[in-house]
């Protein structure tokens, strides 16, 4: 005995598509950017450049937080994981911008939340970009951050 299919096809619906694919609506994603570092890695490059590493990477913003930690190699590993993931999202590299003009803090209710310098500001605003979003997350060894970069 053969049953019969069901489902709109077997109701005499053409399975041809239409001549006209459906519109999507224009995209607001800019760019996303992942990081995973290995804290112990930071902690070796912060032991032989203690001073320089954290001058030439640390956003004047995060040297704040930097000098008051407990743990200030988890610091730089998080700000430098922040740095890697926000040009991947931009998809140009460090090309042009330094790793101090890229940082994070935390807003009001702890939220992390992406600073940058004016210089990276008028990057940004020249290639369209909006709203920015970061989240960071660190498990023993490792930390890994997520950036979202939005089109206005």
């Amino acid at each position: 005995m053969m049953r019969k299919r069901g489902g709109s096809y077997s109701a005499g619906i053409s399975r041809r598509p239409s001549a006209v694919p459906p519109t999507l609506p224009a995209s607001r994603l800019y760019g996303i950017g992942v990081d995973v570092l290995q804290i112990s890695r930071m902690a070796g490059v912060h032991e032989r450049h203690p001073e320089r590493l954290a001058r030439r990477l640390l956003h004047p913003l995060e040297r704040e937080r930097f000098e008051q930690a407990r743990n200030p190699t988890n610091v730089l590993a998080k700000c430098f994981s922040v740095k890697e993931a926000f040009v991947k999202a931009l998809g140009t590299g460090f090309r042009g911008i330094a790793h101090d003009e890229i940082g994070w803090v935390r807003g009001p209710l702890g939220k992390p939340q992406l600073v940058v310098s004016e210089r990276v500001q008028r990057v940004l605003d020249a290639l369209g970009i909006g709203d920015m979003h970061v989240t960071i997350s660190d498990e023993i060894d490792l930390i890994c951050a997520v950036v979202i970069l939005e089109r206005r």
